[in-house]
Formats: C-alpha cells, sequence, structure tokens
C-alpha cells in the first residue's frame, strides 16, 4: 500500500460521522425535550401551575369591548400598577399566568404568609425579594381573616415595590372600598393603581 492510500484510508478512518437525517431530527427533538424542561422550571419559580400551563394570550376569550379591555390592560402590568376585581372565573388568574411566563412573578398572598411561617429567620430575605421583583402579581386576596403580622407583612411588600419604583398587580374578588377596609387605605396609596373590572359572568368550563 503507498503512503498517499494509506493516509487517505487513515482521514477516512478519523473523520467525524455526518448525522442522518434521522439523527439530527433526533437531536432537535431532544434540544426541544431539554428546552421545555427548563421552560417547565422556570414557570414554577414564578408561580405557574400546571393548570394554566397551555393558558396564552390568545386563548383568552375577549369576546366583548369589556374583556377587550380587560386583557389590553392587563398587557400594561409592567408600566403601571394594576387592581383586577371581579367574581370568580372570569379570568383574572388566566391573564396574571400570562404575564408570569413573560416574566412576572406570581404569588397568592396566602402562600408569601407561609413561606414566612416556615423560616421566620428569612423574613428579611422574603421581603427583600417580593420587594424586588420586575413584576410581582399576588392573587386571592378576599376577606380571610390575616392576623396584625400578616397584613403588616403584606404593606411592608408593598411598601418596598413602591419605594423601588416597581410594579404591582393585585388579584381580588373586592371592590377597591372593601379592599381598603379590610386592609387599610395604606395599601392603596401606595399603589395608585389602574382598576381593572371583569364584571361578566364565569369563564370556567368554556371551551378556550
Amino acid at each position: 500500500m503507498n503512503r498517499l492510500l494509506q493516509e487517505t484510508l487513515e482521514r477516512m478512518a478519523l473523520r467525524v460521522h455526518e448525522p442522518t437525517a434521522e439523527e439530527l431530527q433526533e437531536i432537535e427533538l431532544q434540544q426541544i425535550a431539554e428546552w421545555k424542561i427548563q421552560e417547565l422550571k422556570e414557570w414554577k419559580y414564578r408561580g405557574v401551575t400546571p393548570k394554566y400551563y397551555e393558558s396564552t394570550w390568545e386563548n383568552w376569550i375577549a369576546d366583548t369591548p369589556d374583556k377587550k379591555s380587560a386583557l389590553s390592560a392587563a398587557k400594561q402590568a409592567w408600566d403601571k400598577n394594576l387592581f383586577f376585581t371581579g367574581k370568580n372565573g372570569t379570568g383574572k388568574t388566566h391573564l396574571a399566568m400570562c404575564l408570569a411566563k413573560d416574566g412576572a412573578t406570581y404569588r397568592r398572598l396566602s402562600d408569601i404568609f407561609r413561606e414566612v411561617r416556615t423560616d421566620f429567620q428569612r423574613e428579611t430575605e422574603t421581603l427583600d425579594f417580593y420587594g424586588n421583583r420586575k413584576l410581582l402579581i399576588i392573587d386571592e386576596i378576599g376577606r380571610q381573616k390575616f392576623s396584625d403580622f400578616e397584613n403588616n407583612l403584606f404593606f411592608d411588600i408593598i411598601d418596598r415595590r413602591w419605594n423601588n419604583v416597581l410594579n404591582t398587580t393585585i388579584i381580588t374578588n373586592l371592590s377597591t372600598q372593601e379592599f381598603t377596609e379590610i386592609y387599610s387605605t395604606a395599601v392603596i396609596d401606595r399603589l395608585r393603581p389602574v382598576v381593572v373590572r371583569f364584571e361578566w359572568e364565569s369563564q370556567r368550563g368554556v371551551k378556550q
């Protein structure tokens, strides 16, 4: 065997195998799966629950002028404080989850309280965390009876965000007047939010 042929055969043996179309497709599917796993981790961190994994801006039913107005207002949450008010099942949380998928942090108020009660030594750290999220959405603020400590904790978070010039969205079935009667006027005074009313019938059970 001459030297040139030997070198050629050696180069062929060392040549990186070019993947087939099937192998390329498998690689692509693996990359998509890995990306989806990472996306779900990020969603979970921001508060998105499995119930809303399929919720999008596009499949929120905006079939009336009032609903279109609410949808438009929700998309402005990054630029102003919002106060979502209305009965259960009207799509408030759906819109909140869309914001969370876009990078906001979503929490129920009771979950924040539970987080602090679980480890009081990390209270300051927890307050700093929620006080510094770019957009914080606090849901399920209703007629629950909270302790003075919890009410003060709620105000502390809002006050920190006010001082940090960060926007907050409140989600409740209370009117602004009912809200101030239960949680004091201080929170509303800090927020001075745009009120977004969800005054239609429940959408639960409606195909989207």
